[in-house]
């Protein structure tokens, strides 16, 4: 029995650490399928595993480009600032560009979200100045601005390259890289556990509708790498040079063999190095010794961001797309800088900046650590390719001249584009069956109810006129004499009030309205109110309060008393979800031909006002309710709303989206108007006490988050697990 123990402990220690690592992710998939939901304790240790991936490296980043860039001779130095930039510039703008092309693989699916407050922020400038130049070293270091770290470490790795003497210096810098190495391989033990974490949390909380789009990360991210290693990369190479691409996949196979199966990108220089050394003395058997080049080259490409690395630029596109965040041209050249700067370092402190650079979900950076166990073997291929390039590219440039034949370079762009056609044609056909559209925010949005609701009469059709004067005395006693609270209503004012799909009406107010009857001790009344007919159906008593998103404006003060505002809202425009972007600023709005504006009895007069103000060519067309512009096809360009009130609506019908110019037209505050009445404001102050004791109580946050914000008892049912769905062990 020992022995058969001891055999077994002797097999484990031989695995290798990359075989643990994927033993770990399989079994946390496993783990996290089992158990679901429950799993969600894990996320501590997954958290402090990407943690302590992170101490470490951006001090490597500093110690390293130092190093690196100062220990170079002044003819290596000098290499890099004539050719090398040159052909690094190059291959990042194709890897580039094949970044941005894949995308439009990705299949097209139905989305909306619920109110978010970052759907009003303007948009955010960008200050190159302090994002790429470092004027305080010390706080870029603590904010973690790896463009202006970069800048700042390649400003004096160069430096020092032109300095003598510097041995004892760089010296130092040699020992600090080699123990920040150190540490980062100490923590690299633990990452079996680490992986084992994320991913068990990630398999058992993971929706149905994120496992599907992991699917089109990993499609296109594997067709990417395969086509930058063996087609785009060779063809490069055979451009610049006189190889042809038999020889050069003949002198790359080896690296790329041992790359993919170990997974690790430092143990195929070697074999980069010996067989480019191989090629290149074919190539000038009588010329300058090609062993002393490339032992030049090869360390300038390892140091600087290969192809493998900005690949994972990829993945901030991909999560973009995921959380419907919309990328300009602008913002991809953007996207382009700052990635390449930021993955001149560890991608482990990279992708997180770039995540917060664009305001992305810094949770996604969890699933970025489980989506590079599974691809970091392609990672490899394209990082053994892209050091194969710069070295026999550089190294043939010093031997002889560079080598053009247009003929070659026609047919090599030509064959390229054609293969990467073909790549999204077959991605996007095969995606287009793997995603289904599993959309169901309008489900959650519909299915919203009011939980102990107490009793209440709800009229659909407005009543009719009571006599003059009928709410004119005394409203806070006559309310509790009646044993009736009379809420007027406008049931298109989503999601403060709607009718959800048992027919029931719910919403923010509505629920307000409940619970200020059950403090008043009296039933409730429903009636439906029109805007332009609200002072009047107050003043005469058909209703004592309306509360249904009311705007406090200029034109309503004297006519109404309003409660003290509870909420503010801006304004918005609903539009076709793909026309967002030429409705992000009044400026670009402005310059849409023929444009056509709706609105509704909802929009008052002032709004229609600033809207012929702000739009003066406009065409503004009158709609009965807000629902003609959905069922209306093209009726109009965009509907006035607001962004709370049109992010609701948007919910039912993912083709539309929300759009909140900026600058701001109008800002509104919501309030509760009630009857003026003379030397009777008991109504009105007990109504204004009431709103602070809600606040106060948390109430009326805890209704904003599930009315509004949408979180919902529905989100938190537990996902599909084996121990609850199939063993039914627990709830």
């Amino acid at each position: 029995m020992t022995v058969a123990l001891q055999d077994m402990w002797s097999r484990l220690t031989r695995i290798s650490l990359s075989s643990y690592i994927l033993l770990s992710l399989i079994l946390g998939v496993a783990v996290g399928l089992f158990f679901g939901e429950m799993v969600r304790s894990l996320d501590f240790i997954g958290k402090a595993f990407i943690k302590l991936l992170q101490m470490a490296v951006l001090p490597y980043i500093v110690v390293s480009l130092i190093h690196g860039l100062g220990s170079l001779s002044r003819s290596d130095a000098r290499l890099i600032a004539t050719k090398g930039y040159k052909v690094l510039l190059f291959l990042w703008t194709v890897g580039l560009i094949v970044i941005f092309v894949f995308p439009l693989a990705f299949p097209l699916v139905e989305t909306s979200a619920f109110f978010s407050e970052a759907d009003v922020l303007p948009p955010k400038k960008i200050d190159f100045l302090n994002l790429y130049i470092p004027t305080n070293i010390f706080r870029a270091l603590a904010e973690g601005t790896i463009p202006a770290i970069v800048v700042f470490s390649v400003f004096l790795g160069f430096a020092l390259s032109r300095i003598d003497k510097k041995e004892t210096f760089l010296n130092v810098f040699a020992i600090l890289a080699q123990a920040l190495s150190r540490v980062t391989q100490m923590i690299i033990k633990t990452a079996p556990l680490g992986v084992f974490a994320l991913t068990a949390v990630a398999a058992g909380t993971l929706t149905f509708e994120q496992l599907q789009r992991l699917q089109v990360y990993f499609v296109c991210y594997i067709l990417m790498a395969l086509l930058l290693t063996f087609a785009i990369l060779p063809a490069i190479i055979s451009c610049f040079t006189t190889f042809t691409y038999r020889e050069i996949i003949n002198c790359s196979k080896d690296a790329l063999i041992l790359g993919f199966a170990t997974g690790n990108n430092f143990v195929i220089l070697p074999l980069i190095s010996s067989k480019s050394i191989e090629l290149l003395q074919k190539a000038n058997p009588k010329g300058k010794p090609t062993s002393t080049i490339v032992d030049s080259v090869l360390p300038l490409a390892y140091c600087f961001p290969s192809l493998g690395r900005i690949l994972d630029i990829f993945f901030i596109v991909f999560v973009a797309w995921s959380v419907n965040y919309h990328l300009s041209l602008v913002r991809h050249l953007d996207l382009a800088l700052a990635g390449i700067m930021s993955l001149f370092g560890s991608p482990k402190v990279g992708v997180p900046f770039l995540l917060d650079y664009l305001k992305l979900p810094a949770s996604y950076f969890d699933l970025y650590i489980i989506y590079d166990v599974v691809t970091r073997k392609f990672k490899v291929l394209v990082q053994a390719m892209s050091f194969q390039t710069v070295t026999l590219i550089l190294a043939f440039a010093m031997i002889n001249k560079w080598s053009f034949s247009f003929k070659k370079i026609s047919v090599a762009l030509l064959t390229n584009v054609v293969l990467i056609g073909a790549c999204l044609m077959v991605a996007t056909v095969g995606l287009k069956y793997i995603v289904t559209n599993v959309y169901h925010e309008d489900i959650v949005l519909k299915s919203m109810e009011i939980p102990d609701s107490i009793p209440a009469k709800v009229w659909r059709s407005p009543l009719g006129p009571l006599p003059p004067g009928g709410g004119t005395a005394g409203t806070l006693s006559r309310i509790k004499e009646r044993g009736v609270l009379k809420v007027g209503y406008n049931a298109e004012a989503l999601p403060f009030a709607f009718f959800n799909q048992k027919g029931e009406l719910v919403g923010y107010d509505i629920f307000m309205a409940h619970q200020l009857a059950r403090d008043l001790g009296v039933t409730l009344e429903f009636i439906p109110v029109e805007r332009n007919m609200m002072d009047r159906s107050i003043e005469r008593g058909i209703c004592d309060i309306v509360m249904s998103a009311v705007p406090i404006t200029a034109a309503e003060l004297g006519k109404v008393n309003f409660t003290d505002p509870y909420l503010d809202m801006n304004a918005a425009f609903i539009v076709r979800d793909y026309r967002k972007k030429a409705f992000r600023t009044l400026k670009s709005v402005r310059k849409i031909p023929h444009l056509r504006l709706a609105v509704t009895p909802a929009n008052s007069q002032a709004e229609r006002l600033q809207l012929k103000k702000n739009f003066p060519n406009a065409q503004i067309i009158e709609l009965a309710s807000i629902k003609d512009f959905f069922t209306q096809a093209e009726v109009a360009d965009a509907l006035l709303t607001t962004d709370k009130i049109g992010k609701a609506w948007a919910l039912l019908d993912p083709k539309f989206g929300v759009a909140a110019p900026h600058p701001v037209m109008f800002r509104y505050d919501l309030a509760y108007p009630v009857a003026i009445t003379a030397g009777d404001h008991a109504f009105l102050d007990y109504l204004n006490q009431w709103l602070r004791l809600q606040k106060t109580s948390g109430t009326a946050q805890a209704q904003f988050s599930y009315w509004v914000l949408g979180k919902t008892p529905l989100r938190q049912t537990p996902r599909w697990s084996i121990v609850r769905n199939v063993l039914h062990w627990t709830r």
